[in-house]
């Protein structure tokens, strides 16, 4: 069943639990925080991904290579790109068809940066140029000054198209000892309006 307004908050919060739960390799390049960032990016990806498996679908995210044969990358534009896919003919005689984006479902941009907005600002841009159905943006836990955040990317969200959520989600820095339950708005008629999400399990 695809994603939408009614289940939207059951797939971020399982997603949400299973990257807090993943592990974090000690010896990895990368350090802890980012391993949460990407551990949470998978999550929301994969939970996408049970919700659209098969044809005509494909989830495109950083980590998934199935995708790379016919399309040559694993990420599409954004963090997570939900899509349908049609052929067309090759020109090579022997070749196979070819497979081309014929529909965009799901776009969703996901930024932690807690000292400056420029970078959330510069990827929510991302979603107005996008023409998908449905638009997630996630953020990190303000400490103060949430609704100034939401106040703040409001002219932006005024000029995305489609219908478009708004969630935040703890820090990876906070996610030991300071977690937070992630919160959900969604663009309404000019406004931010919150919604309710189920208890973590």
């Amino acid at each position: 069943m695809p994603v939408h307004r009614g289940n939207i908050g059951e797939v971020i919060m399982s997603a949400w639990e299973r990257a807090r739960r993943a592990r974090i390799e000690p010896g990895d390049r990368k350090t802890p925080n980012r391993q949460r960032s990407g551990n949470w990016v998978e999550s929301l990806a994969r939970r996408f991904k049970e919700h659209y498996e098969g044809d005509p679908y494909r989830v495109f995210w950083s980590a998934n290579r199935k995708n790379r044969k016919q399309f040559g990358r694993n990420e599409m534009l954004f963090d997570i790109a939900v899509c349908s896919v049609f052929t067309t003919k090759s020109r090579q005689r022997t070749a196979r068809d070819l497979e081309f984006i014929a529909q965009c479902h799901w776009q969703i941009e996901s930024e932690f940066n807690r000292t400056n907005t420029r970078e959330i600002v510069i990827d929510m841009s991302k979603l107005v140029m996008g023409a998908a159905e449905d638009k997630l943006f996630v953020a990190a836990h303000r400490r103060r000054g949430q609704r100034d955040i939401l106040e703040q990317f409001a002219p932006i969200a005024a000029c995305c198209g489609g219908r478009l959520y708004f969630c935040f989600v703890s820090h990876p820095a906070d996610w030991a000892d300071n977690a937070r339950p992630p919160m959900l708005f969604e663009w309404i008629a000019g406004g931010w309006s919150e919604i309710a999400l189920p208890q973590a399990v």
